[in-house]
């Protein structure tokens, strides 16, 4: 730990401007995670065209801002109408809905802020000490390994983020096909461009992240738009000390918890919560309390949940490879902003880890904040008529997805990727795979090229270089063991996160 780098970071951090960050990206998130259909997903992949033009700290800022706060954000309607915000908060629901209906839904809301709070300074601890060592681990990568990570990504995420591993792969390889349209990086020939100058550097992701997780989620919705939701009055409960003290080792167990499973391409959040909702029901001393309004399952699912977003970080920066639906949407802005995630990142901008830290800390710090003192201007949020809602999402759609290169033809690939997000839902696939094989191909391709060259186009250093020989021995078993425990205890919990 360089302790120069670590105070020239919190010092860069510690602005006017990037305070006034904060404040957006936190309030935007807690608006966005309370509102039930608008994940945070989608709101990144909003917010991240809007960062045009900004310092990369402050796109950093204002996206880690939303991403923490909209996690946490979908506790309120969890709460009190039983409808979690997003999907990594379904495991909330379980008991905190029954807490409010007996008249201690602000206690639940006060022990959701402040866990939410203790899970992302513990992970953003871990975040902090792993990112280095891994860091220094990739930086023993060739070529080979670097086609392996990309595919195990892709993989690993087709296999927890799907109904199927096939429906997964279809989805991955999918995104592997739409990364090759455009100008050949190695060759500089035209490839699926049909003779059409506006497909030269391919789809702008952007537009595609927009499409898929955006403009998805509003016809999702407008095919069934309900009325506006209702819900009772409350006002904010800050928990007791002795409460918030008690309940710390079960906070310490779930942040751990949350980060190595938001470490894990394609599980993310809502995987964390369940894991950790689980565990902690199995060590309870009370399991049958457990869906009934049990203050220990609100904490479990609230630390894991938002303990997963430093964790899904540590892959993303380290690696190139994104933990989450999220963490993929945000490599598209940190392309966006010249930055190429992964060990050479570390080289160009050494003190990213460190500024990463200070973000996740003072983002921590302004949630459980407003999370604390302004629980019922939230709560007002949810009485939004969703009509209003969507049109403004779409707007803002429209908007962001334009003023990245200002083309009209940017617009038009993210409606027809909305429409074919849509249509992937209908039938089963998943857009995460997708997303990361459309990020990760140009490296599968780019690297599986140059490592045949090198070894004059033969296959043997894939199984003779011992990190190579580990990655591959991970996909086949990946590949060839679908009925192990692990796997189908994440994907079952993955599949309650979505019902």
């Amino acid at each position: 730990m360089d302790l120069g780098f670590l105070m020239d970071s919190i010092m860069d951090v510690l602005s006017f401007k990037l305070l006034l960050l904060f404040l957006i990206g936190t309030v935007s998130g807690m608006i966005i995670g309370s509102l039930p259909g608008l994940t945070t997903t989608m709101g990144v992949s909003l917010l991240i065209s809007f960062t045009w033009g900004m310092e990369w700290i402050e796109a950093i800022v204002l996206i880690v801002s939303l991403h923490i706060s909209g996690t946490y954000g979908g506790s309120t309607a969890a709460i009190f109408l039983n409808i979690p915000g997003t999907p990594a908060a379904a495991a909330t629901a379980l008991d905190g809905y029954p807490m409010s209906k007996r008249g201690e839904g602000g206690l639940a809301r006060g022990l959701a802020t402040v866990q939410s709070f203790v899970g992302t300074v513990i992970a953003a601890v871990v975040f902090l000490l792993a990112a280095p060592l891994l860091t220094d681990f990739s930086m023993n990568f060739g070529s080979w390994e670097y086609f392996l990570l990309a595919m195990f990504g892709i993989i690993i995420s087709a296999n927890l983020a799907s109904e199927s591993l096939v429906k997964g792969l279809m989805a991955g390889f999918l995104g592997l096909g739409l990364a090759t349209i455009g100008m050949d990086t190695i060759n500089g020939v035209q490839r699926f461009t049909f003779d059409a100058p506006v497909l030269l550097d391919g789809f702008s992701l952007i537009a595609v992240l927009i499409g898929l997780f955006g403009i998805a989620e509003v016809i999702e919705a407008l095919v069934d738009l309900r009325p506006p939701l209702k819900s009772k009055n409350f006002s904010s409960t800050i928990p007791p000390l002795g409460m918030v003290k008690r309940y710390l080792p079960l906070g310490g167990k779930s942040s751990l918890i949350g980060s190595i499973i938001g470490a894990i391409p394609g599980a993310g959040a809502d995987i964390g919560a369940w894991v950790s909702y689980d565990m902690a029901k199995r060590s309870s001393k009370k399991p049958e309390t457990f869906g009934k309004g049990n203050p220990e399952g609100v904490v479990a699912a609230e630390t894991a949940n938002n303990a997963a977003v430093p964790g899904s970080y540590v892959p993303m920066l380290t690696l190139g490879i994104p933990g989450d639906a999220v963490t993929a949407v945000i490599i598209g802005g940190l392309l966006l902003h010249g930055l190429q995630p992964g060990p050479l990142l570390m080289t160009s901008e050494p003190k990213i880890i460190y500024h990463f830290f200070f973000i996740l800390i003072i983002a921590a710090l302004f949630m459980v904040v407003f999370g604390l003192v302004f629980s019922s201007v939230f709560q007002k949020i949810l009485l939004f008529p969703k009509s209003v809602v969507l049109s403004v999402v779409t707007v803002f759609s429209v908007i962001g997805t334009f003023a990245v290169n200002n083309r009209p033809f940017d617009i038009a690939v993210m409606f027809i990727f909305g429409v074919l997000g849509y249509l992937m839902r209908r039938v089963g696939l998943s857009a995460p795979p997708l997303v990361l094989g459309l990020i990760l191909g140009l490296m599968a391709e780019t690297n599986f090229r140059r490592a045949m060259v090198s070894a004059d186009f033969s296959f043997l250093p894939f199984v003779t270089r011992p990190i190579s020989l580990v990655l591959l021995l991970l996909i086949i078993f990946v590949l060839a063991n679908q009925n192990n425990f692990l796997t189908n205890k994440i994907k079952n919990l993955f599949r309650k996160a979505k019902q």
